[in-house]
């Protein structure tokens, strides 16, 4: 069930994340403008690389940080605006153009037949279309058109882009929220919620690539004229990091991350060499510890796992001609970008210039907010409060009656589209 904007304007935000769950209460002012009122953040169970596997973790996760939401806010949360995650997501570049009836202008129905007809040809079966951009119309040819209605012309196009997922892990969140009490109010792609929190709204014109290194997963979306026109998701991420430097140093996987936050760096300098490292010894981590390593020791586990992270990133975005030629403005997001020396090593790695993101400023943001607590739930609120302003879209809207898995992929463009 979809819900709009209530009377007293309070938003519920929800990031489902590989490591945390994070869950945001938000109250909209007078004018509009975002207080928090509420925020809680809870260790992810029975999530990895984005999508869920575990249904009953999952469902006692979630419920645990919506429940400290509520009891933080006194608000009873009936619906959230959800980030979706998921390896199998991916970029859609269509396009496609219908004819136009001589002698009378491009009308909304037009435009309409033309949406519909791009849904029904290039929407693979099985997948759920998260979010579409009209990238561009095309007028009898000619490019550049963003409100093609009132026109008279022989033929409509249009370049899209669409952000799509497996129908089937969308299933399961909905089974999750479902048990949770909770329903869906809009859903958005993690790496484009993570561009909104993070982006200035010229980087995101002029075109910048926003990488998010997450828990279970690193993911990418590359802006340019003011929307995402590539995502992407590699199924590596910290965790990764953390398990390697447990199996090599023998030590928990708790110790591990605590290592990798305190003394980890995406470089060996030579001092390393010299500073000592105390590594809980797994099992005997109240008696024993184990000095005999060095800070050079975890780096040198580090170094290699980031970097194939980094050669998967660059392999999947050099596919794209659009991040090659204009987007090599890089800000970089999620809990691996605190690692020390990481923006030194993304300018080595992809070049261009590498900048920490900052979150967007809101009234009551906890203090002690970092780039990967809330940076999502921020995200989806920014896409909130966009969707209620912006009109651009309003015109790309698919119709369609159909009862078949199509049909509802229609319906749900009809009902989300972003």
């Amino acid at each position: 069930m979809k819900k709009r904007f209530h009377k007293k304007t309070y938003l519920n935000l929800l990031d489902i994340g590989s490591g945390k769950i994070a869950c945001m209460v938000v109250r909209l002012t007078d004018n509009q403008a975002p207080v928090i009122v509420a925020a809680s953040c809870v260790p992810s169970r029975g999530i990895q690389a984005g999508a869920i596997w575990n249904l009953e973790e999952a469902t006692a996760c979630i419920g645990e940080a919506i429940h400290q939401a509520e009891e933080k806010s006194g608000q009873s949360i009936e619906s959230v605006i959800v980030n979706v995650s998921s390896t199998h997501m991916h970029s859609l570049h269509v396009y496609h153009e219908v004819p136009i009836t001589a002698g009378r202008p491009i009308s909304d129905s037009d435009v309409q037949h033309l949406v519909d007809n791009i849904i029904t040809q290039f929407v693979p079966v099985g997948e759920e279309v998260l979010h579409a951009f009209p990238l561009g119309y095309v007028v009898d040819k000619d490019q550049g058109s963003t409100d093609p209605r009132g026109i008279f012309a022989s033929t409509l196009g249009a370049h899209v882009h669409m952000i799509t997922m497996p129908e089937t892990q969308n299933m399961n969140l909905l089974t999750v929220l479902d048990r949770c009490h909770v329903a869906v109010q809009m859903k958005v792609a993690t790496p484009y919620a993570s561009g909104l929190s993070v982006l200035t709204d010229d980087e995101k014109e002029i075109g910048s690539t926003v990488i998010d290194f997450g828990a279970g997963t690193t993911s990418y979306v590359v802006f340019v004229g003011g929307c995402p026109v590539q995502l992407g998701v590699i199924q590596s991420g910290g965790d990764q990091i953390t398990r390697d430097i447990a199996q090599n140093l023998n030590t928990n996987f708790s110790n591990a991350q605590r290592l990798k936050i305190l003394k980890g760096a995406a470089y060996l300098s030579p001092r390393d060499e010299m500073e000592p490292l105390i590594v809980p010894v797994l099992g005997e981590e109240e008696t024993v510890n184990n000095t005999n390593k060095r800070r050079s020791d975890l780096i040198a586990i580090i170094v290699p796992r980031l970097e194939q992270i980094l050669e998967k990133l660059k392999s999947e975005l050099e596919k794209d001609t659009t991040f090659t030629s204009v987007a090599k403005r890089f800000v970089l997001a999620g809990g691996g970008s605190g690692l020390a020396g990481m923006k030194e090593k993304i300018g080595a790695f992809l070049g261009g210039i590498p900048r920490l993101g900052r979150v967007k400023e809101i009234k009551n943001l906890p203090t002690d907010c970092d780039l990967c607590t809330f940076n999502v739930c921020v995200g989806l609120l920014v896409y909130a409060l966009k969707k209620k302003q912006d009109k651009v879209f309003e015109q790309f809207q698919p119709t369609n009656s159909s009862k078949s898995l199509l049909g509802k992929v229609i319906k749900w463009i009809k009902q989300n589209l972003s």
